[in-house]
């Protein structure tokens, strides 16, 4: 059975003239080392400002307090999917855009925004009658006014972003995250318990709005007729589809923990899954921000394609699978330094989440893969797929609380790898051993460092958590670089590293 697919507009670099083509690839790949450079380091000054607040804030504030908020981003991530219509990347991707097709494009954002700030505001008793939590009800409204306030900027930070501006939506990202931590440390210092989060979000989510909007030449005009919004509407539709089906797959175990183990435990969660995702995204973004287009324009060049696509894999197991490996060896110290001994509980829970962050990384890259072949459909049909075997997987470990959650999250992904990566590749160029090949050796060699750390963890137990990490990085390093370099091939991956991740992040073309 052929696959329907959804095919994404691409500038027809392809089908220049030879010395326009080489021209502007060679532009393209300048624009995207540049891109890739300047959004990694935007991305090293929001983990910093991460580190940083949940360092503080998780000294000053309670389990209860991030429970609550938990509640809260469990439906307004739902209604942010909403809000933007899938119209910001559907800009970015539009080959032609004229003033008047995208100041449209802005007042349905805003519409849209308004609509569900108003909704959210009207339906918050039910929010707070389904977890049983009456403060949520007044946090709901106040966090709903979110969505009107970023829709005003959306198409401001979606011209930055098709314009390689990376520069101004970093300015513009950063004073957002220093406002939001310096407004929720205050606040919280002062006594203002969960309403410090709700306050330094609103404040950071300000601030961005408004630097995106005065940093970008955007400014929208009257709306008009006959510009071309439907199709434009109709891609949209497929984005905002996958987003709104992800939607269950990343928070109904918040959902499912909220509403049948309380503000508490939700909170041991929510603060275990995010100090060990954090990084994990920060890893993803900035590669995939240089890769995604490099990938694009490589669709029809399928050996240049598949090498491509296995450097970027490489590169990305090298990094996450023995930094996730490490956590779950050092995760008991990993936590106490963090957050603080009074967050012992989460320990346990981090450590099986970490058997997820092992491998989801490099398994999300099939998205990429996807959208790059202007696979869209298959993009939303497998977007379903993971998403019934996630709610199966919290379903069924509910009833051993957060651990059984994560437990469950675990084997459904491992469980689904397979065929989400044998489904994804189908009808491209790339095989399920290309995928094996670029994650073997790093795989390997990170187990092999986990296994020999995990003896020593146990000697170490009862000294300073700073202590017990160094130590624990002292074994684990050596031996995941001794078996690397040991493992066939290992070589060569240790030379592509470096060749990869230069200061300027220098993703190298394969096509060269």
């Amino acid at each position: 059975m052929t696959i329907p697919v959804h095919r994404i507009d691409e500038p027809a670099v392809l089908e220049m003239p030879p010395a326009s083509q080489e021209r502007a690839l060679a532009d393209l790949k300048r624009k995207s080392v540049r891109g890739g450079t300047i959004t990694l380091a935007s991305q090293g000054a929001r983990v910093f400002i991460q580190i940083a607040s949940t360092g503080v804030l998780a000294r000053l504030l309670t389990p209860n307090d991030y429970g609550v908020i938990a509640m809260v981003l469990s439906v307004t991530t739902l209604a942010e999917y909403l809000r933007d219509l899938g119209l910001s990347t559907a800009s970015i991707q539009k080959q032609n855009l004229t003033h008047a097709l995208q100041t449209n494009l802005f007042w349905i954002n805003v519409a849209t925004g308004l609509a569900l700030t108003a909704a959210l505001a009207a339906t918050s008793p039910l929010i707070a009658g389904f977890y049983h939590q009456p403060q949520v009800l007044w946090v709901t409204v106040a966090m709903s006014a979110s969505f009107l306030i970023n829709s005003l900027a959306a198409q401001s930070g979606a011209l930055l972003a098709r314009n390689l501006w990376f520069g101004r939506q970093a300015v513009a990202t950063i004073s957002g995250a220093l406002t939001t931590l310096a407004v929720s440390i205050a606040l919280a210092l002062k006594g203002f318990t969960y309403w410090s989060l709700v306050w330094g979000q609103l404040a950071g989510t300000a601030i961005t709005a408004g630097s995106l909007f005065f940093l970008s030449p955007f400014r929208p005009g009257l709306p008009r007729r006959g510009t071309g919004v439907r199709d434009l509407l109709k891609f949209g539709a497929h984005i905002t589809a996958f987003d709104f089906v992800n939607y269950f797959h990343r928070n109904l175990d918040t959902i499912l923990i909220g509403r049948f183990c309380g503000a508490g435990l939700l909170g041991l969660y929510n603060r275990a899954y995010g100090l060990l995702m954090f990084p994990m995204n920060n890893l993803w973004t900035p590669i995939n921000t240089v890769a995604f287009p490099a990938m694009s324009r490589l669709q029809d060049q399928p050996t240049a394609y598949r090498n491509y696509y296995q450097r970027v894999t490489g590169l990305l197991a090298l990094l996450s699978m023995p930094c996730t490996a490490f956590l779950f060896v050092a995760s008991g110290p990993v936590v106490r330094l963090v957050l603080g001994a009074q967050w012992a509980g989460v320990t346990p829970i981090f450590s099986v989440l970490a058997t997820v962050a092992f491998v989801q990384p490099v398994i999300s890259l099939w998205g990429m893969v996807l959208l790059s072949q202007g696979m869209g459909r298959r993009y939303l049909h497998i977007g379903i797929l993971t998403a019934a075997f996630s709610a199966v997987g919290f379903l069924a470990g509910i009833r051993w609380g957060p651990v059984g959650v994560a437990t469950g999250y675990a084997i459904a992904t491992y469980v689904t790898s397979y065929p989400i990566l044998a489904w994804a590749f189908r009808g491209t160029s790339l095989r399920l051993r290309d995928f094996w090949a670029s994650v073997s050796r790093p795989m390997i060699s990170s187990l092999c460092a986990a296994g020999i750390s995990v003896a020593p963890s146990g000697w170490l137990r009862g000294y300073e958590a700073a202590v017990e990490i160094v130590a624990l990085g002292a074994i684990f390093v050596p031996t995941f670089m001794l078996a690397l370099w040991c493992l066939p091939g290992g070589r060569l991956e240790i030379q592509r590293a470096l060749e990869l991740l230069p200061a300027r992040l220098r993703l190298k073309w394969a096509a060269q």
